[in-house]
């Protein structure tokens, strides 16, 4: 009977802290968890890996565009990318996109107070048996940001 009580307690105070939780409005709990965003819109940055590879990358009207500008690909990128994005912290975001053209679907952590990218790519998803699947699993380094404001 003690332990149902204990339960019962328990089970109320955290039904009571989720819906004081859910009462608050975004500007309350300081970010957005609601319908994904562009919240990237008017910045641009570049970012280097650890292997010497390096991106520029620009946000605008609900796209994205990047090129890489250092390693083997130099000169590669793509353009009027829809992307979405979720401030999940102060200065911190997660963007992803899916570019169906190249079969690759990419997913970004951006943290600003850091100046770090983290990254988690599927490149060239299609399943062919003769096509060795490549994931890219990464972070780097933003040595260049210009933001919104």
């Amino acid at each position: 009977m003690e332990t149902k009580l204990v339960t019962f307690i328990c089970l109320a105070l955290f039904s009571v802290g989720l819906s004081s939780a859910q009462s608050k409005t975004a500007e309350e709990n300081k970010f957005q968890f609601g319908q994904p965003e562009h919240f990237l819109d008017g910045y641009s940055l570049n970012f280097q890996y650890q292997d010497g590879t390096a991106i520029h990358m620009e946000f605008y009207n609900g796209k994205a565009k990047y090129e890489w500008v250092a390693g083997p690909a130099k000169g590669n990128g793509n353009k009027d990318i829809l992307y979405r994005s979720r401030k999940i912290g102060n200065n911190l975001y997660w963007i992803n996109w899916h570019e169906i053209d190249k079969k690759d679907y990419l997913t970004l952590v951006f943290d600003f107070d850091k100046m770090l990218v983290h990254s988690s790519i599927i490149v060239g998803y299609e399943n062919k048996p003769e096509r060795n699947l490549i994931t890219v699993f990464k972070s780097g380094i933003i040595d260049h940001l210009k933001t919104a404001e």
